[in-house]
């Protein structure tokens, strides 16, 4: 685990790179002159922490930045608001304290003569609609409604689902610190079944996370499904043998978050291996994240993806649910979704994106199937992987994803 201050390092170093390569590279793919990301502090722009040092927390009152690609290639990564020395080397200072924000903004405008200005608003995107009513009328004011302001949505989308070839480096690291806490707490060291409820692990996973210095981005749940039961997910429940316990979980490091989701079976008396239908349920699952996966490819929609992977498992007799969702530096993030859990036909908005390589998804699912040892009850195998897209192909970030755990009695 890297300290404090190894973090902040990563942190900057990754910024530093994104900055000078990677966001003059998107500009010019998304046809950007000029884009402007402006916040007040405690009312920043979602974008804001992506585009900033990490010892950079808040907007100093009114904090502007600029990025300016002319028609020669020119590239400049500018801060048009109060000096910070903390910006130094990321971005050149380009405002003098004497000046005004705005008219600052107005004075560059007029000279870099952009045919258009690239603001943060979005109707289907909110990590690109961080733009506030009264800074986007402050700066219509100040240009005399002279600039055409226009969606950024594109280059913000491609901004925060791209990541360099040091992130994808680095995310397996950070995926490991989470599963390491799930195979402490999916075992018998934690879990006394007739004992140990699903709320005590949920509160064992977040005090673990906490120990590392590091925030969950949502909190765990851990629920549990058994034969008989009223719910394939009951929550607030004493473990028992016999049942199947699942955990959703994810934390934040580096700016860049995980989702997983695993399950364990808790052995009843007599019992030394999982029941054959539960493992076949497991294997199925298993099967159907590689359909999905299989369908990955750049230039195609998530409700592409969707369609050919549900008539694919169809056609083998799964019954099977796609939501996935785009990861990284947020945890539901910016790109093409494969589903809704409450739509699977047609998503409108961001089921419509494509796919681009180098990013990164919350391969998440289920599929649901009789157990003979449940009577032909089903069980619902709810599954999730943290994956790379890269190179054309996916990659997981962990080789435990086809191992379903087992607490023996």
């Amino acid at each position: 685990m890297w300290t404090v201050k190894q973090q902040c390092a990563l942190h900057d170093e990754i910024l530093k790179e994104r900055l000078a390569t990677l966001m003059p590279r998107l500009m010019r793919e998304c046809g950007v002159e000029m884009w402007v990301v402006i916040s007040r502090e405690y009312d920043e722009d979602p974008l804001f922490k992506t585009l900033v040092p990490a010892l950079v927390k808040n907007a100093g009152r009114t904090t502007c930045l600029v990025f300016s690609l002319d028609g020669e290639g020119h590239y400049e990564a500018l801060n048009l608001s109060r000096p910070n020395d903390r910006f130094d080397g990321y971005y050149t200072q380009a405002m003098d304290r004497r000046d005004d924000v705005f008219q600052a903004l107005n004075h560059l405008i007029a000279r870099k003569k952009p045919s258009r200005v690239h603001v943060d608003v979005s109707n289907e995107c909110p990590m690109a609609d961080g733009l506030s009513k009264n800074l986007y009328e402050r700066m219509v004011t100040a240009t005399n409604g002279g600039v055409r302001f226009v969606s950024a949505e594109e280059i913000a989308i491609r901004w925060i689902e791209t990541r360099t070839a040091r992130e994808l480096e680095l995310y397996p690291e950070i995926y490991k610190l989470m599963m390491d806490i799930v195979d402490e707490v999916f075992s018998a060291d934690f879990i006394t079944p007739g004992v140990t409820t699903t709320t005590d692990v949920e509160w064992g996973i977040m005090q673990r996370v906490n120990a590392l210095g590091l925030p969950c981005w949502f909190s765990p749940d851990v629920d549990l499904q058994r034969m008989g039961g009223t719910d394939f997910r009951m929550f607030g429940e004493v473990i028992l043998p016999g049942d199947i316990v699942h955990c959703d979980v994810g934390l934040v490091c580096l700016g860049l978050h995980t989702d997983t989701q695993r399950n364990v079976y808790i052995g009843r008396p007599g019992e030394d291996e999982i029941p054959a239908g539960i493992r076949d349920a497991f294997r199925t699952g298993c099967r159907f994240q590689d359909i999905v996966r299989g369908y990955y490819a750049a230039g195609r929609t998530g409700n592409e993806i969707l369609r050919l992977s549900l008539e694919q498992a169809k056609a083998e007799g799964i019954r099977a649910m796609s939501y996935c969702h785009p990861i990284g530096t947020f945890g539901h993030s910016a790109g093409p979704c494969v589903g809704l859990f409450d739509n699977q036909l047609f998503v409108p908005g961001h089921g419509e994106y494509v796919m681009h390589d180098d990013t990164c998804y919350a391969l998440e699912l289920n599929i649901t199937q009789a157990v003979p040892e449940w009577g032909g009850q089903d069980a619902c195998m709810m599954l999730e992987e943290t994956i790379a897209f890269t190179g054309g192909e996916t990659r997981f970030m962990d080789d435990k994803r086809e191992i379903i755990r087992f607490i023996k009695a």
